[in-house]
């Protein structure tokens, strides 16, 4: 009996050994994917048929791998399989670029690239592969101008030290002495006698004015080699000349941020109506212009700083005789920013728009008026400014400056200067920048000005040509053409 159940078990074992399945080796496999889609596959130096993304039944062992896209840097890579194993490869691709360096000395000449205006020196730029021509424009300097071939992938570098231009000269002398020059709407800074050699040819507009004294106006054509001299003696106003009727700000008014609306009317002294459209404010000794309707009414903001400032506002009648208002005091009640930019411009119904971007990234502009280390504090949309960029305590980092020409509306040019003010002194004064271009879209170069960049580091803020991050740069350019409308 016992034989017979060792002869059941050996034949129940037979039977279960038999009837045991056997399972099949898991495949060794390769995943690729490729953002984007399409690269040929290299494994080992042998070209596949399949193209990204693909799976692969391989060998175990050490691989290695290539994809090839054309417009993208071949992506490499090596590895070791184990049998069995699914090894994953997901990779995004990365573009090959062109690029042109472009600098020149003195640094601020406009860049145009194949008849496309594209920016100012020094600039980094990505272009196609190809010939290409160049031209730099600076006023006061020859034209710098070009051509170049650039491979795909390679960097092609332009530094120029530009020429003087020779003969082209404004000499302006008075007597007095000490008048305050504009040339086309804008405040140069400078007093007389005083000779300028960095005109660009052709007509300008110049004014002249000494306080007590009656402003005069020039038109000038500056032309090569026929140096250009204004020689005037400096008249007292006699009547009839503007009076001015101030109705706000008041004399001793205190505020307590940087944002002063000034308005009331100007008149003649004899009670006639004031036929100019233009009137002038200085404030702390900086002129701006302001606009004056048909009937002498006046209405606009200006940015002050922290602290006591002086603002006088004065206007011509047509035989040129020029009143002032009286001299008004007003106090700024805040601590001054570290970071202050104000933008003006010198036509009546243009739309220039100060944009700002800081180390973070963060766009402050019209459509964005509140970023978090700073705000814009109005979005002046007919003519003369101020909109003013306010940063109360800086980030480290760098802060880019640019101003766009959104609309020339019924005005042929506008001309713009920019203020940069560190905790409430003057830094440095841009400009003027002249736009013939307007575009509200934030397409074309040459409705841009790359103002300049503010470098914040060890507590301290300066004017540098620094550069954002790359994220940065890479924003700033999207953030251009992708902005909300007006």
């Amino acid at each position: 009996m016992q034989r017979i159940v060792i002869l059941g078990m050996l034949i129940l074992a037979f039977l279960f050994i038999g009837c045991e399945k056997t399972t099949d080796p898991e495949p060794t496999l390769l995943i690729i994917e490729s953002d984007p889609e399409g690269a040929l596959i290299y494994l080992d130096d042998e070209q596949l048929e399949q193209v990204t993304p693909a799976t692969i039944e391989i060998e175990a062992g050490f691989h290695q791998i290539w994809l090839e896209l054309a417009g993208y840097k071949i992506y490499y890579t090596n590895f070791t399989l184990e049998e069995e194993e699914t090894h994953h490869i997901n990779t995004s691709l990365e573009m090959v670029t062109t690029t042109l360096n472009v600098n020149s000395s003195p640094s601020g000449a406009t860049i145009t690239l194949d008849g496309q205006a594209v920016g100012i020196t020094p600039k980094e730029l990505d272009i196609d592969p190809g010939f290409h021509t160049i031209s730099l424009d600076l006023a006061g300097y020859e034209s710098y101008n070009t051509e170049f071939s650039v491979e795909e992938g390679d960097t092609h570098e332009i530094y120029t030290i530009m020429e003087e231009l020779s003969g082209f000269s404004l000499t302006v002398n008075t007597n007095p002495t000490g008048a305050s020059i504009y040339i086309d709407g804008a405040y140069t800074g400078y007093y007389t006698p005083v000779t300028f050699t960095y005109l660009i040819p052709g007509y300008h507009f110049i004014r002249i004015y000494k306080p007590g004294y009656n402003e005069i106006v020039h038109y000038v054509f500056i032309e090569e080699n026929v140096p250009y001299t204004i020689n005037e003696i400096l008249t007292y106003p006699v009547p009839p000349y503007p009076v001015f009727d101030v109705w706000g700000p008041d004399n001793g008014e205190h505020f307590n941020d940087n944002e002063v609306n000034v308005w009331g009317w100007v008149e003649l002294d004899t009670g006639a109506s004031f036929t100019g459209e233009v009137g002038i404010i200085s404030i702390n000794g900086i002129d701006s212009e302001f606009y004056v309707d048909y009937s002498g009414y006046f209405d606009f903001y200006i940015s002050i700083a922290a602290g006591e400032n002086e603002l006088q506002l004065r206007a011509n009648e047509p035989y040129g005789d020029t009143g002032t208002s009286n001299i008004i005091t007003v106090y700024g009640d805040f601590t001054a920013p570290e970071i202050e930019v104000v933008l003006w411009w010198n036509t009546p119904t243009s739309d220039l728009d100060l944009h700002t971007w800081n180390p973070a990234g963060e766009h402050c502009f019209y459509g964005n008026s509140v970023i978090s280390d700073g705000y814009l504090d109005l979005d002046d949309t007919e003519g003369y400014g101020p909109e003013t960029f306010v940063v109360e305590i800086a980030n480290l980092g760098v802060y880019e400056i640019q101003v766009n020409c959104y609309s020339l509306n019924s005005d042929d040019y506008s001309d713009a200067s920019i203020q940069v003010f560190f905790d409430g002194a003057l830094e440095a004064t841009y400009g003027p920048n002249h736009f013939i271009v307007d575009d509200a879209n934030g397409s074309l170069p040459g409705a841009w000005w790359e103002v300049c960049t503010i470098t914040v580091s060890n507590g301290r803020c300066t004017i540098s040509n620094d550069k954002p991050t790359p994220q940065v740069q890479e924003k700033i350019e999207f953030d251009k053409t992708n902005r909300s409308s007006k």
